[in-house]
């Protein structure tokens, strides 16, 4: 059994069999000089670099060997590495690929300074970025980067981003609420079957311009009590909506009298009411 001062010294002039086992060591000094001999190979650094326990020095000595400079799998790896400084990370973002960037962005793992950095490196980049490829991103991000690829109001990349697993109610309420948000993200939300079934995403609707009166009246039927007075009494919520919610109220036996100054005819059909306002 090697003593450490011997396996530090023959890892610096082992040749490649040898050289193996200085990379498989846990003593850090073992593993640097196993770096810095001249038999170190890419496979030997792309072994390092998966490993957990590997030192934050030998990610940076590895990070800009020029030996491995074409290395675009070591760069990824470095990148992905916990351990990896932030700084290093940084400098060789510019080098990954979009769909590996978005993979970052899931990875719990990594800081998240980092992850806030890859977002926006994202963020940056979509405006130029064709509908496929936002399409397609949007199937592996995470949910901040479906908020800014909705806020686009591409159709196809928009069903895409509601149907992700990374979607949050939180943010699809988000999005909802956003002044800026596209008329056809709101209609998509509203026509979703899995995010209607959320209440406070059906509250948010509820309050939202854009959203189909159809689809409002349906809402209305399932909220609280005490949530449809808010609403009502609520100054952003769309003039076109307070009859209903008015009425909603009324026929549960609740106090619902409109200001002085607010008059509702209510004797037509709710149906022939929505019809109309499809219509026009």
């Amino acid at each position: 059994m090697r003593t450490v001062e011997e396996r530090i010294k023959n890892a610096m002039t082992a040749g490649v069999e040898d050289l193996w086992s200085a990379v498989r060591d846990t003593h850090p000094d073992v593993i640097q000089n196993a770096v810095y001999n001249r038999n170190f190979t890419e496979d030997m650094a792309l072994f390092l670099v998966k490993r957990t326990n590997i030192p934050a020095e030998v990610l940076t000595i590895l990070a800009g060997d020029r030996r491995f400079k074409n290395s675009y799998k070591l760069k990824l790896r470095i990148c992905r590495n916990p351990k990896t400084p932030q700084r290093v990370v940084f400098s060789l973002l510019k080098f990954i690929r979009i769909f590996d960037l978005a993979d970052i962005t899931r990875d719990k793992l990594i800081h998240i300074s980092v992850r806030q950095k890859v977002e926006l490196l994202i963020s940056e980049k979509l405006k130029a970025m064709p509908l496929g490829i936002k399409t397609a991103l949007a199937r592996r991000a995470d949910s901040n980067i479906l908020l800014a690829i909705m806020e686009y109001g591409d159709e196809p990349a928009v069903k895409v981003c509601l149907e992700s697993p990374s979607m949050t109610e939180g943010q699809v309420c988000k999005i909802i609420n956003m002044p800026a948000t596209p008329p056809v993200v709101i209609r998509l939300i509203a026509a979703d079957a899995k995010w209607t079934l959320r209440y406070f995403v059906r509250y948010a609707l509820i309050r939202n311009l854009h959203s189909p009166l159809v689809c409002v009246v349906k809402f209305l039927t399932g909220m609280k009590t005490n949530d449809l007075r808010d609403l009502y009494a609520d100054p952003k919520l769309p003039l076109s909506t307070k009859p209903f919610i008015f009425r909603e109220l009324r026929d549960r036996g609740e106090d619902a009298s409109p200001p002085s100054d607010e008059v509702y005819d209510l004797s037509e059909d709710a149906d022939e009411v929505l019809k109309r306002d499809i219509g026009n």
